[in-house]
């Protein structure tokens, strides 16, 4: 028994000292004289393409059933989502099963119809009462219409004022839908967000100029907007990645672009991965970021549940690049890729997923990286794949020229990782500085960092030695009531066909944004037993863009992409006796 307690001790000891090593520092250079080889990346489309989703587009909207439910309206299509299941032991499959969302302006109201792609079985229709999101297609028309306009488009002809997306992206004023547009006055510096009704092509001027929940004034803070157009909800792009080095494997991951992921239509998750294995065993089934929100000092402004579809362009080299699928470009050596919170320009050449090779501190790690927009927020979103095993999911946060953004404000982004290390029954074990033995986490719960002590988690597959440690980092900011915690541990839940039940929090639906906004986890915590079972860890982090913030006025930046400083968060995943 002491001989026992002996092995667990130093086991625990040596966690100990490798937490205390990396928690709080970003780059942990590699040996000065380790010689690396170059890495291989080979890429191969996946699921389903945009030929085959514009094919069953057509079909749906062509059908008599949806005819019938649209039938002497105006009316536009939304969004488009794949639908299918998730089965442990074997790799994703291609959906088979997909849904077209609608939106009536005549009536006001979500229309939802179902099929599957071989056409086999009757498009089923029904109402849904949800906000769909705003398409690409919708913001472009709004644009058009203010253009148009008898006074704004006099004004907009003679370059008096500007055009670019604002929050919130709809309002519902009387019961009616509108797409929210911010107007800049370029002559007298004043700002202005209207509505725009699609059921009688009208611009809606709002009380105090702005919706209640945003801001209009002389004032505005920001990088100057491009309105390129963005990628609307359901835009497909999906590959398999194999990153080899030496004729070695070492990862191995299906990788989903941010207008394709998963989550509720009208948010998404992002850059999405699913399947990831290193050196031959699995890390994760799925990691992605369901939950994206911000929160204003003293409600200046939102708060906001931001969507993660629309990917804006950003700048990633063409030359010797390849794009072996819709929305993946793989930059040639050298080559990074450059998005608004790198440079501070609002330009590019690319929307997707740029992926490319960059040494920042563990050898050649692999980057994933896409820039999204959420009215006139821009967010990146990268993840890291180093040769030593080491994930590295980054967030990043900038905004484009707007009265709210002045204004003191919280960003807060929450992944989801769905650990099956080496197979779905894992464990998690506490790890932290100054506590003799790593301890077992029981049952589902809802934890905070301390970063005084470097509080880690290990989480281990059940049946042998290989782990995975999740370590915060120290930009990632202090648990509030709004963010609600740092890290939710819970079992994983699927339905009867596969899916996963807790992909997303459960939406209150009250109409309230102080209530609708915030992270709302807490109903999937109920106590059940995380040991030797399948384990879910959500990861929250805080970024505060506070009034004078540089970098959202002007970024300065270096050059290099973002991996570290001021704007980016994420935690570090390293493996433990892999």
């Amino acid at each position: 028994m002491k001989k026992l307690t002996c092995i667990l001790f130093c086991l625990t000891f040596a966690l100990v000292l490798f937490v205390g090593n990396t928690a709080s520092g970003e780059n942990t250079p590699q040996a000065a004289n380790k010689i690396e080889k170059s890495l291989q990346i080979k890429v191969t489309p996946w699921g389903r393409t945009q030929t085959e989703v514009d094919a069953v587009k057509l079909r749906v909207e062509q059908s008599r059933v949806v005819q019938n439910a649209l039938e002497d309206t105006k009316y536009r299509l939304i969004s488009f989502d794949t639908i299918g299941s998730e089965i442990k032991t074997r790799p994703a499959q291609v959906p088979t099963q997909f849904q077209v969302v609608f939106y009536d302006y005549t009536n006001d109201r979500t229309v939802v119809a179902a099929g599957d792609f071989a056409g086999k079985e009757e498009i089923t229709v029904r109402e849904a009462d949800f906000e769909p999101g705003v398409s690409s297609e919708e913001v472009q028309s709004a644009y058009d219409l203010i253009k148009n306009d008898s006074e704004f488009g006099v004004l907009y002809s003679n370059n008096e004022i500007k055009t670019f997306a604002a929050m919130p992206p709809t309002s519902y004023v009387n019961g009616e839908r509108l797409v929210n547009i911010g107007i800049a006055f370029l002559k007298t510096g004043e700002n202005r967000v209207v509505g725009v009704s699609f059921k009688n092509n009208k611009i809606v001027e709002y009380k105090g100029s702005a919706p209640l929940t945003s801001r209009a004034s002389p004032e505005s803070c920001g990088i100057t907007a491009a309105n390129q157009g963005t990628t609307s909800s359901g835009t497909p792009g999906q590959y398999q990645l194999t990153v080899s080095q030496s004729d070695a494997t070492l990862w191995e991951m299906l990788v989903i672009r941010p207008s394709a992921s998963s989550g509720n239509a009208d948010e998404r998750s992002g850059i999405e991965i699913r399947d990831v294995k290193y050196k031959g065993k699995s890390v994760l089934k799925r990691g992605h970021a369901p939950i994206l929100n911000v929160q204003y000092e003293g409600d200046f402004c939102g708060p906001y549940r931001d969507f993660q579809y629309s990917e804006s362009f950003f700048n990633a080299p063409e030359e010797g690049a390849t794009e072996p699928a819709s929305g993946i470009r793989i930059l040639a050596a050298g080559q990074i890729a450059q998005t608004a919170v790198d440079s501070g320009v609002d330009r590019g050449n690319f929307r997707g997923i740029a992926v490319y090779t960059q040494n920042v501190g563990l050898g050649d790690e692999i980057v994933l990286v896409s820039e999204m927009e959420a009215g006139w927020y821009r967010y990146i979103m990268e993840w890291r794949f180093a040769p030593d095993g080491t994930i590295r999911p980054r967030y990043g946060f900038s905004a484009t020229n707007s009265s709210c953004v002045c204004a003191t404000h919280t960003h807060h982004v929450y992944w989801r990782f769905d650990f099956d290390i080496v197979s779905p029954t894992n464990k998690i074990l506490q790890v932290e500085r100054g506590r003799r033995f790593l301890q077992l986490v029981t049952n589902e719960t809802a934890r905070l960092r301390n970063y005084a002590t470097n509080r880690s988690y290990l989480i281990q597959n059940s049946n042998s030695d290989e782990g995975y440690l999740l370590v915060p980092n120290l930009s990632d900011g202090v648990s509030d009531a709004f963010s609600g915690g740092d890290f939710w541990f819970l079992k994983y839940h699927a339905e009867t066909d596969g899916e996963p039940t807790e992909i997303d929090d459960p939406n209150s639906n009250t109409g309230d944004p102080k209530l609708d906004v915030p992270a709302n986890l807490a109903p999937w915590v109920n106590n059940e037993s995380l040991v030797n079972q399948d384990v879910v860890v959500w990861y929250t982090a805080r970024y505060v863009h506070s009034r004078d913030g540089e970098s959202l006025l002007s970024p300065e930046r270096s050059g290099s992409a973002v991996i570290d400083g001021d704007h980016v968060v994420g935690p570090n995943l390293r493996p433990v006796r892999w």
